[in-house]
């Protein structure tokens, strides 16, 4: 494949036309590889997502960050039940290398809904939503649960043709895939910027990501190590980015790559955006392979114990009781 300067734009609509051809739908797998072993990045069209429902969930961000501090801080992150993780996150909230300046963005984590009764509320990135008084579940709670849902089902399908990608057993990454399912929508913020303070790198944690970005507002930038280069990734519309997680690559003993990316925000506006992290069944164990098929039981590593190490050095030094 010739390696380009761009992150490559993949059509996955065949995967959702029952009418399909398979020479269609292996065109798409073989796009989908190249991307992920090349970059660890894709630009996803033809996903079945649609545009008003994204438009929504633009909204959604706008909405809550413009609510006054003390009803964004009522369901801060550190009165969340247990380990669960749900809630707003403050500006500075989160360090993603040591040594440097708190992550200029505020967020908001939302997840499944689980009752408080419920035997995972307060398990690892389980437990009952933090959600604002300020706004009213047709105007918030709803429509983000429901893009919540089709999220996780488009997750589902990525991983599918993620596991067509490989050179062995199609059903390679069925085991993440049972229930409960953790997977969490994320709301972001990143206010204007003189400098590029907010450039920090990062990787993400679990199996993969899928970005909604603002069209209005581009920044991301992805590290290309060949040419220690970084490639900008522009929003477009109705068009998501999708990323490889470090779990993936940790997986995948580095067929698939989780790449370096990072933000920069100082064209003087505000920047919304909404990844979605799929992490899978946060209970699984998993026995690493190599592009050869070979399984390699003594790298078997749980999926919460994945996810759980890399929050806490994230964390760590900056999210504080309040």
């Amino acid at each position: 494949m010739a390696i380009q300067n761009t992150i490559p734009v993949v059509d996955i609509s065949p995967f959702l036309d029952a009418s399909s051809s398979a020479e269609q739908n292996d065109l798409v797998v073989k796009a989908v590889r190249d991307a992920c072993i090349t970059y660890g990045f894709f630009q996803l069209t033809g996903h079945g997502i649609p545009e008003e429902m994204q438009q929504k969930m633009l909204e959604c961000s706008r909405l809550f960050f413009d609510l006054p501090l003390e009803q964004k801080q009522a369901c801060a992150m550190a009165k969340a039940m247990g380990e669960s993780g749900r809630g707003y996150e403050r500006l500075g909230g989160q360090t993603l290398q040591a040594g440097a300046l708190p992550d200029l963005k505020e967020g908001i984590y939302i997840g499944d809904e689980v009752s408080p009764d419920d035997p995972r509320a307060g398990r690892f990135l389980q437990g009952p939503n933090m959600w604002p008084a300020g706004l009213t579940s047709e105007t918030f709670r709803a429509p983000v649960m429901e893009y919540r849902r089709r999220m996780i089902s488009l997750g589902h399908l990525l991983l599918k043709i993620l596991a067509m990608s490989l050179p062995f057993s199609g059903g390679a990454l069925d085991v993440i895939m049972t229930e409960p399912v953790v997977g969490n929508v994320r709301l972001l913020h990143y206010p204007p910027q003189k400098d590029s303070l907010n450039e920090k790198q990062l990787g993400d944690f679990g199996v993969i990501t899928l970005l909604l970005q603002d069209p209005t507002a581009s920044g991301l930038q992805v590290l290309y190590p060949p040419t220690n280069s970084w490639i900008p990734v522009p929003a477009v519309r109705d068009t998501f980015v999708v990323n490889i997680g470090d779990l993936l690559q940790k997986w995948t003993c580095g067929h698939y790559r989780s790449a370096t990316h990072r933000v920069l925000n100082v064209g003087g506006s505000h920047r919304y955006s909404v990844p979605f992290f799929y992490h899978g069944n946060v209970d699984t164990e998993i026995r690493p392979f190599d592009e050869n098929g070979k399984v390699y039981d003594d790298l078997t590593f749980k999926v919460e114990d994945h996810i759980k190490g890399k929050f806490k050095d994230s964390y760590s030094t900056s999210q504080k009781k309040e």
